[in-house]
């Protein structure tokens, strides 16, 4: 699934984001564990978050909250089925190889379980903490999925 170039921003946060996973983009395009599990992003997304397509069930997505200073990094769920395998055959071993619990959350067409990091970041400083534990993370979800 190639990825799609995004709207200008049009806002403020919107510039943020921009500059945020530009950096992001650019870290991970030289961090070559990022790159055997991921395919960098071309382009930085304007909004709170980028996903990563991988050929699974799922897809990991990397969210950002500044005004919270909190990083949710999620496996996305386009398949019910597939979550309930996940979340119910395989959430303890799942859990286990994480070190802690996500929070699972099934909707009505799709379902996700996300891994919360909160640290001391937002739109102005504090990025480079914030790509290093969004990649560990990243990285921490999709074995722990595998």
């Amino acid at each position: 699934m190639p990825y799609r170039k995004p709207s200008p921003p049009s806002t403020a946060l919107e510039g943020s984001h921009q500059k945020f996973w530009q950096g992001f983009n650019d870290l991970t395009k030289r961090n070559s564990s990022f790159r055997m599990e991921f395919r960098p992003h071309p382009y930085a997304s304007t909004r709170s978050y980028q996903e990563y397509p991988i050929e699974k069930p799922y897809t990991i997505v990397a969210h950002v909250f500044f005004a919270k200073h909190e990083i949710h990094i999620g496996a996305y769920f386009g398949n019910l089925n597939a979550y309930h395998y996940y979340s119910e055959v395989l959430k303890n071993h799942i859990e286990y190889k994480i070190g802690r619990p996500l929070e699972w959350k099934r909707h009505q067409t799709k379902a996700s379980a996300y891994l919360f990091d909160s640290m001391d970041f937002d739109e102005n400083h504090g990025w480079d903490e914030a790509y290093e534990v969004i990649i560990s993370d990243m990285l921490l979800m999709k074995k722990a999925f595998e």
